[in-house]
C-alpha cells in the first residue's frame, strides 16, 4: 500500500513538473533577455550616438519615465486615503506601483543618457535609485509574509500548521525511504535549531542568515542520503530504474516543502520585524524622490 501511494504520487508529481520547469523557465528567459537587451542598448547612449537627453527621443522617455514615477504614488494614495477607496482593489494598484516603479527608473536612466550634468539632475536621480533599490529589498521582504506577490498576508500560526502537515506527509507517505537513513532525525534537529531562541542578538542575527544556507545544505544532504536508500531498497523489492526515480522524487518534494516550511515559520517574525522597519524608511524616499522630480522638471523648463 506504501509502495503504491509513492508511486501515485511520483507519478502526479512527475506530470505537474514540466507544466511548473515550463512557466518558470520563460519567466526567467523573458528577465533575461530583457536585461540583455538594455545593456546592449546602454553603450550607444552612453556614448550619445543615439540622442541628447532634452531633445526628440531623450525627452520623451524622460517625460514618460517621469509620467510613471509619479503614477507610482497613487498606489500609498489608494492604500491610505478615505477618498481612493472605491478605485479598486489595492493588489492591483500594487502590482502598477511595482511595474511603474521598474519601468520609470529605467527609461529616465536612459533620458539621461547615464550622466549627470546639473545637481538638480543629480539629486532627482540619487533620490530615484534610492527609491528603486529600497523598492526591491521591499519586495523581497514582502514575498517572505505573504501569499505570492500579490496575495494576502501570512501569519505565523498557519505556518506553524504548514510545518506541522509537511512533517505528517513526509512521515506516513515515505517512511519506507526515511527511516533507513538518518534524514528523519536531520530534519527533527534542523527544527528545533531553527525554532531556538537565542538569548544573544548576535547569535539571533546569524542563526537568521545562516538558515537558508543551512536548509540548502541540509536538502543536498538528505538528496543523497535518499538516493542511496532509493537504490537499495529497489533491489529489495525489484524496481524497475523508472520506479526508483519516481520514489526519489516524491520523497525528495516532501523533505524539499518541509525544509521551506520549516525556514518560512522561523524567520516570519523577522520578516515582519524588517518590513514595518522598511515601511518607515521607504515612504520618505518616494516623497523626496517626488519633490526632487518636480524640481528638476521646473529647472529644465525655466532655464
Amino acid at each position: 500500500m506504501l509502495a503504491g501511494m509513492m508511486h501515485n504520487k511520483a507519478v502526479a508529481a512527475t506530470d505537474n513538473a514540466p507544466a511548473a520547469v515550463r512557466d518558470a523557465g520563460v519567466g526567467h528567459g523573458v528577465v533575461w533577455f530583457a536585461a540583455i537587451v538594455l545593456i546592449a542598448a546602454a553603450w550607444p547612449v552612453y556614448m550619445g550616438a543615439v540622442y541628447k537627453p532634452g531633445t526628440g527621443l531623450g525627452y520623451y522617455l524622460g517625460l514618460i519615465g517621469g509620467i510613471m514615477m509619479l503614477l507610482m504614488l497613487l498606489y500609498p494614495v489608494r492604500k491610505h486615503m478615505r477618498l481612493a477607496r472605491n478605485w479598486g482593489p489595492v493588489r492591483y494598484w500594487f502590482m502598477l506601483h511595482m511595474i511603474f516603479g521598474i519601468g520609470g527608473p529605467t527609461l529616465i536612466l536612459f533620458h539621461s543618457t547615464f550622466h549627470v550634468k546639473s545637481l538638480n539632475a543629480g539629486v532627482a536621480l540619487f533620490s530615484m535609485l534610492l527609491v528603486a533599490s529600497s523598492g526591491i529589498i521591499g519586495r523581497f521582504i514582502y514575498k517572505r509574509i505573504h501569499h505570492g506577490l500579490y496575495g494576502r498576508r501570512s501569519n505565523l500560526e498557519e505556518l506553524q500548521q504548514a510545518v506541522d502537515a509537511n512533517q505528517n506527509k513526509v512521515s506516513k507517505v515515505n517512511a519506507a525511504l526515511v527511516e533507513t537513513t538518518e534524514v528523519g532525525e536531520k530534519l527533527k534537529h534542523f527544527r528545533a535549531m531553527a525554532f531556538a531562541r537565542e538569548e544573544s542578538p548576535f547569535m539571533r542575527l546569524w542563526n537568521f542568515m545562516a538558515l537558508d544556507w543551512q536548509r540548502r545544505k541540509l536538502a543536498s544532504y538528505c538528496h543523497k542520503e535518499l538516493r542511496q536508500a532509493a537504490e537499495n531498497l529497489a533491489k529489495s523489492q525489484g524496481w524497475s530504474r523508472q520506479q526508483q526515480e519516481q520514489h526519489l522524487l516524491a520523497v525528495s518534494q516532501d523533505v524539499n516543502e518541509y525544509l521551506d516550511a520549516v525556514q518560512q515559520a522561523a524567520q516570519f517574525s523577522s520578516y515582519e520585524r524588517l518590513f514595518r522597519l522598511w515601511h518607515i524608511l521607504h515612504s520618505p524616499f518616494v516623497w523626496l524622490l517626488a519633490i526632487s522630480g518636480i524640481v528638476h522638471v521646473i529647472a529644465v523648463n525655466m532655464y
